[in-house]
């Protein structure tokens, strides 16, 4: 009799556990606010070590128990977890992807470039549906959240007086710089532990 083959062995668990406690503690390690409420955090390295070494389950199950941990403490409502979930899940999904089923010279390579498209667009679905009306709730509407970001835009930068211009101008420039950084130093660290981890 053939025993049930399971999404995660033993040591998958134990590795996805630590990744997603480390990534919890990156998390809290954030850069000032950009625009008021956007921070470089590197949380997202080891669900991407996850990803690249265990599959790309593993890399999203890293990604959600981290903001399940984060949450419980929020000061945002969620909704800055949620996005974090969403944008972050939307990099490491494509990128393990390609890395594990694709055979090209440059797929490393290949998987980060889509992965930061991939972010960037899901960053705009998810901010202009979800996460900007949800932080209009806490700014006591729209207008006012508007009046807000614009106040923290640097002077270099177009006017921000719509939710649109907030994501085009603030929010995905913020993500492929954010994708960028994320792919140079998960490239060195999984160079790193890939042997290691037997990844």
């Amino acid at each position: 009799m053939q025993s049930k083959k399971t999404l995660f062995s033993t040591r998958d668990l134990v590795i996805v556990g630590l990744f997603s406690a480390l990534a919890y503690v990156l998390m809290l390690l954030e850069s000032p606010g950009y625009l008021g409420f956007l921070r470089i955090e590197f949380s997202d390295v080891p669900a991407i070590l996850g990803g690249l070494g265990l599959g790309p389950a593993a890399g999203v199950f890293i990604e959600l128990i981290k903001n399940i941990i984060k949450a419980l403490s929020t000061k945002t409502i969620g909704a800055g977890e949620l996005a974090n979930f969403v944008v972050g899940s939307a990099y490491v999904l494509p990128l393990s992807l390609i890395y594990r089923k694709w055979k090209g010279k440059h797929r490393l390579l290949t998987g980060y470039v889509v992965g930061t498209i991939t972010m960037c667009v899901a960053g705009m679905i998810v901010n202009y549906f979800v996460t900007l009306p949800l932080y209009s709730n806490m700014f006591g509407g729209v207008d006012a959240l508007i009046g807000f970001v614009g106040s923290m835009t640097p002077g270099f930068l177009p006017e921000i007086n719509s939710l649109w211009k907030i994501i085009i101008i603030g929010i995905t420039p913020f993500n492929v710089l954010k994708g960028i950084m994320m792919a140079v130093v998960s490239y060195y660290v999984f160079k790193l532990v890939k042997k290691p981890l037997q990844f």
